[in-house]
């Protein structure tokens, strides 16, 4: 084993086995406070992760030194439902939305897609999925976020941060 890899959790190593698809809607998340749709076009991502930092940022609910990781959540959790879910489909819509509860804030991000079965994503982070396209979107997710939950078959996901 590589020393970069002796550095990684056991949680790390089997994110995959952790990563949990429910075939229902998600339940009531809490009020939505920034909620926006886009075509399924890749161009159109910067634009809402940008727009949803400005807003996560003037609500306090983000502060700088998180900024990046979220931004990197939105963006592959974004890029995902437009190239994986809606199949880069510019009829197809993501919807994505911020909401608010007693206890955290959060994102649901969804597509018109199928969804996905974790079981067929290769583990970025052993073997021939170090040098893949796939999967590193999940895994940097499910590290950044407190909480990070797939609906709807896996064309929903809902991450979220304690409040």
């Amino acid at each position: 084993m590589s020393p970069a890899k002796d550095k990684l959790t056991e949680a790390e190593r089997s994110f995959l086995d952790k990563i949990v698809v429910h075939d229902e809607p998600p339940p009531k998340l809490g009020e939505t406070v920034f909620e926006r749709e886009i075509p399924s076009d890749p161009a159109l991502v910067t634009l809402l992760v940008v727009r949803a930092l400005e807003f996560l940022k003037s609500e306090s609910f983000i502060h700088q030194h998180d900024e990046t990781k979220i931004a990197l959540c939105l963006e592959e959790a974004l890029q995902n439902a437009v190239k994986h879910g809606s199949l880069q489909d510019f009829k197809k819509k993501v919807h994505f939305r911020i909401f608010l509860s007693d206890r955290e804030w959060g994102v649901a991000i969804s597509d018109q897609g199928s969804g996905f079965d974790p079981k067929k994503i290769p583990d970025p982070v052993q073997g021939e999925g170090l040098w893949g396209e796939s999967g590193r979107g999940l895994f940097i997710i499910s590290h950044y976020m407190d909480r990070a939950v797939y609906y709807n078959g896996g064309s929903t996901v809902v991450m979220a941060n304690s409040l």
